[in-house]
């Protein structure tokens, strides 16, 4: 069987032949018979593809959500060590090949209010982003916008 893209190139070739239209029909037809076939198989494997992507991307959420798991219950040792040591009034203390040191809590700031903060302590971020839908509507009308321009992206598939 051929390749999609000799089908294709075969097919665009006989259309621009000199050849008598009845005599083409035939060949055409076989050449459509041929393209359908192949866009069937093509389909197909895209199908069991995507499936098998679905697949890895769920093995890869369990995996995550396994790592996760791993990640709290290691989080919860280290805070069970932590209260015992706290709790028995020690700072420091070797266990095997480890030197466990208890410190003290650092200091962090929590906003309770953000809007009651003197203006002397916020910070101002500004966005600047274009709309796009707007410069679309301006330029499909004609008029020309300085720094954008209509791009044509890539066709795409309807299958059902």
């Amino acid at each position: 069987m051929s390749k999609l893209y000799e089908i294709a190139n075969s097919y665009a070739k006989l259309m621009d032949s000199d050849f008598d239209p009845e005599s083409i029909a035939d060949t055409l037809e076989g050449m459509e018979g041929e393209l359908t076939d192949k866009i069937e198989q093509l389909l197909a494997i895209c199908k069991n593809e995507t499936g098998y992507s679905e697949r890895l991307k769920e093995e890869a959420k369990s995996l995550n959500e396994r790592a996760t798991a791993i990640n709290n219950k290691v989080d919860s040792l280290y805070a069970y060590i932590a209260s015992s040591l706290e709790v028995m009034g020690m700072k420091k203390i070797r266990a095997g090949l480890h030197q466990v040191t208890l410190r003290a809590p650092s200091e962090s700031v929590e906003i309770t209010d953000e809007s009651s903060l003197p203006p002397q302590f916020v910070e101002y971020e500004t966005i600047i982003k274009a709309d796009k839908l707007a410069i679309k509507h301006q330029l499909k009308a004609g008029i020309a916008i300085p720094g954008a321009q209509i791009k044509l992206g890539k066709p795409s598939l309807i299958i059902k």
